[in-house]
């Protein structure tokens, strides 16, 4: 396993807190597959990657072209 391993995991909650969302969107996102997650028991968690690479996904502009010359 490499760095994702060391990552400190998240939970919906704080992944809700972090994009100013409803808590049980960010669950609905998980069980639908639209936000790459696991599940530790009854309990979800989400890798900061994984969660970076999400909001890169959703971006408007691709990272490259948004900055620039």
């Amino acid at each position: 396993m490499g760095n994702m391993a060391r990552d400190k995991l998240l939970t919906p909650a704080q992944v809700a807190e972090r994009l100013q969302i409803h808590e049980r969107t960010v669950t609905r996102w998980l069980r639908d597959g639209y936000l790459r997650g696991f599940k530790l028991g009854k309990e979800w968690r989400i890798a900061p990657s994984d969660l970076e690479l999400f909001m890169d996904r959703h971006a408007n502009q691709p990272l490259d072209s948004a900055s620039g010359s």
